[in-house]
């Protein structure tokens, strides 16, 4: 669910609120590349964050497979 905030954020807190109390990474990423200039870390963040949702999404699929069969 965080991931898909990024609009809701981006659109209420444009500076990301008081002390960033609400970034999520996909306005960390956006915040990094295109304001900051650190294109490398925002690409490395985001490689990072799609490679945990793979690994928890096969994770949870082999745990639904074991269980039906």
């Amino acid at each position: 669910a965080a991931l898909r905030t990024f609009d809701l954020v981006y659109m209420m807190t444009p500076l990301g609120g008081p002390g960033g109390s609400t970034t999520v990474p996909a306005y960390e990423i956006y915040q990094r590349a295109f304001h900051s200039g650190q294109v490398g870390s925002a690409a490395a963040i985001g490689v990072t964050i799609t490679v945990l949702a793979f690994a928890v999404t096969y994770v949870i699929t082999r745990i639904a497979g074991r269980e039906t069969t």
